[in-house]
């Protein structure tokens, strides 16, 4: 392919996922994303209980609720890994579907896998009512999209799945650190290992818009649908 095309290609599928950032940020607080956003809770909550496993420790119980906020319930492992591990590891999911996504025309299968995924966490770990029956929803319906739904339609869901994920590392992190105090896991890191929660806050912030930046450049390069 000549060169010029290609870096029109390149920078079509680049624009389409800064565009995607945009509008979600944009409509951030508005009802349609309410489901996604749960979502990304859940993969913020299992990031921090992964962490922990990781670590040599142990998951007693991921809580989803449906005000957008969870909780970890994870014991043992390195304290400091596993409360940098929720922003930065829903940072990385989303990523991770953008690249995933990108790099093959399996879509389907890949949207089978994350359904798969999905149901193991909420079987195993996921103990309140509401976040029970809303991993095995969303393990439903991306299993249904792998055997229904075209790779197109489905590199179009993870794309999207991916990008609110990835932006949910810099808007939900402005929102609870900067814009308002709580018990946050900025609020954490700051008791338990010094330096103010604004300073955990801002090095998420810049780490995932230097990583969204990248994984938007490599998706557009690596990109089989452009």
């Amino acid at each position: 392919m000549p060169r010029g095309k290609r870096m029109v290609k390149v920078n079509k599928t680049a624009w389409g996922l800064t565009a995607t950032f945009v509008l979600v940020a944009v409509f951030w607080d508005w009802a349609f994303l309410t489901p996604v956003k749960i979502l990304v809770v859940f993969f913020h909550e299992a990031a921090h209980g992964l962490a922990a496993l990781a670590t040599g420790g142990r998951i007693d119980s991921l809580i989803v609720n449906s005000n957008q906020g969870g909780l970890a319930h994870a014991y043992g492992g390195s304290r400091f890994l596993v409360l940098n591990a929720g922003y930065l590891g829903s940072f990385m999911a989303g990523a991770g579907l953008i690249l995933a996504a990108s790099w093959t025309r399996k879509d389907r299968i890949l949207i089978g896998l994350l359904g798969s995924a999905l149901g193991v966490i909420t079987v195993l770990w996921v103990r309140n009512l509401f976040g029970f029956f809303f991993g095995l929803a969303f393990c439903g319906f991306f299993l249904a999209a792998a055997k229904y739904l075209s790779d197109h339609t489905n590199d179009f869901i993870l794309k999207s799945v991916g990008t609110v994920s990835a932006g949910y590392a810099i808007l939900d992190v402005w929102s609870d650190v900067f814009a308002r105090a709580c018990r946050s896991d900025a609020a954490m890191l700051s008791a338990e290992f010094g330096m103010p929660r604004l300073f955990w806050g801002g090095l998420w912030i810049l780490l995932s818009l230097g990583g969204m930046y990248w994984t938007f450049r490599l998706a557009a390069k690596a990109d089989p649908h452009r």
